[in-house]
């Protein structure tokens, strides 16, 4: 009887230990995510961006919030048509109407303002995450479906 008796009491040992350490793993787990989630909302970057429709047409939107390049082109209240492409992100076809045109060569691609100029773009809009203060312009231009190269905006 003495040995029923210990195997429930070791049973039950076992079942409140599971439970105070699922506990403890659960209350981690949720301070990180809270903690995350408020760096992320905290972290939004304000930035210049500006959207260029291959017309001589340039317009500016200073001051636009946001995490990621995506973010901020939503915040600005651009019209954004894009595919996903699995984890490389996602690819721009029309920006407020003005849709890529194949025939043309007429694409969408973002550049950065820096000391040497405007660079291009390395990666999906959703995928780059922003720093306080960039220049960013999306430039609707000719590529050459030869060489695949880009005129950066003057």
């Amino acid at each position: 009887m003495a040995f029923l008796r210990n195997k429930w009491v070791l049973a039950l040992v076992c079942i409140l230990c599971w439970a105070i350490a699922a506990s403890l793993l659960s209350s981690y787990y949720y301070y990180q995510y809270t903690d995350l989630m408020s760096r992320l909302e905290k972290s939004k970057a304000v930035i210049n961006l500006g959207i260029d429709y291959g017309n001589g047409t340039r317009h500016w939107f200073n001051g636009t919030m946001g995490l990621t390049l995506y973010d901020a082109m939503l915040k600005a209240g651009w019209r954004v048509d894009a595919e996903p492409y699995g984890t490389m992100g996602l690819y721009v076809k029309a920006i407020n109407g003005v849709e890529q045109s194949i025939e043309q060569s007429m694409y969408w691609t973002w550049w950065l303002w820096t000391n040497l100029g405007w660079a291009h773009g390395g990666s999906a809009c959703d995928k780059y995450v922003l720093s306080n203060g960039e220049t960013i312009l999306w430039y609707y231009s000719y590529m050459d479906p030869k060489t695949f190269e880009i005129k950066p905006p003057s």
